[in-house]
């Protein structure tokens, strides 16, 4: 039981550490198989008042990814956009 339970809280600590550009990327493949067009992914400082909806963590628990849906991208944001194929 104790091995199962530190094995969980590794791979826990293991998703904290993953960089917010690969979070990001796979949050990203996620919402365009939900076959939303274009949004808006920013990591923020844990806890900032920002618009959008809070849709991951990254930077060791340090960062909020942002979702927001649709073209409003400003610095600092990364827009994702459906490929027309």
């Amino acid at each position: 039981m104790k091995k199962a339970a530190l094995l969980v809280f590794c791979l826990a600590g293991a998703a904290f550490a993953t960089p917010c550009e690969e979070v990001m990327d796979n949050i990203s493949q996620k919402i365009l198989k939900n076959g939303v067009q274009v949004f808006t992914l920013e990591a923020v400082d844990k806890g900032a008042e920002v618009e959008g909806k809070v849709v991951g963590v990254c930077g060791e628990g340090t960062k909020d990814i942002i979702y927001i849906r649709g073209e409003k991208t400003k610095e600092g944001q990364t827009e994702y956009r459906a490929n027309s194929e």
